[in-house]
């Protein structure tokens, strides 16, 4: 008995070593299933390929990862760090080369106006092939005036949260919402930071491994034991 105790000790301790310390999860790449408005204004992403009527990219890293960020006044430098849509619902779908744990997702963001740029709604999906997906998180923003900034205000903008129970994915999408229902028409997004706890079924940590061979060493030795006293 004091062997099998020993030995789903270790395999536990195996079990534990693919959910490591929440780190920065970063995306290979991503897609829009939408062209972002380039008509009498374009704030177009100039790094990623989004669409027809879209650019081809100038820049190694898409706008929503490159770690560059704007402003709260989404004016400043003619908005070149924003992507923004008048869609009412635009889907962003990040892939990250292999299935990761994820437990937050912060989505950089800005309002000037209730009439004009105002903060969306967002949701949270994720997928192991990128055709079917599961809704994880939501997050509804109400309208408020409380939220407004000046054009040109170089304060820092606001990252808005979706977290709760973690999962694991290969693709995660996010849905940007517009307020509709009489608020502003534009949806305007910065940087996007995936925050999680490593490769799912990765190579254990360190301490993983010690705690590992020592269990196994232990076993070992109640199992030598054993045979000395049945001999």
């Amino acid at each position: 008995m004091l062997m099998k105790a020993i030995v789903a000790g270790a395999v536990a301790a195996l079990g534990l070593s693919t959910a490591v310390s929440a780190a920065t999860l970063n995306p290979t790449g991503y897609t829009f299933d939408a062209a972002t408005d380039c008509g009498s204004f374009c704030y177009h992403d100039a790094g990623v390929f989004t669409g027809a009527g879209s650019p081809q990219p100038v820049t190694p890293f898409g706008e929503l990862t490159d770690g560059v960020l704007g402003y709260a006044g989404w004016a400043v430098d003619g908005a070149a760090p924003w992507v923004g849509w008048t869609d009412s619902v635009v889907n962003i779908d990040f892939s990250f080369g292999g299935p990761f744990n994820f437990t937050r997702v912060d989505v950089g963001t800005t309002q000037d106006n209730l009439l004009d740029v105002v903060l969306p709604n967002l949701r949270v999906f994720s997928s192991n092939n990128g055709v079917d997906w599961l809704e994880r998180w939501s997050l509804v923003t109400p309208p408020s005036d409380a939220n407004n900034n000046p054009d040109l205000s170089t304060a820092p903008h606001v990252f808005l949260t979706l977290s709760g129970a973690s999962f694991d994915a290969q693709y995660v999408r996010l849905e940007v919402r517009n307020q509709g229902g009489g608020y502003g028409p534009w949806s305007f997004i910065d940087e996007v930071d995936f925050t999680g706890g490593g490769v799912v079924g990765g190579v254990p940590e360190p301490s993983a491994w010690a705690l590992m061979i020592a269990g196994f060493g232990l076993a070992g030795a109640a199992l030598r034991r054993r045979t000395a006293a049945v001999a």
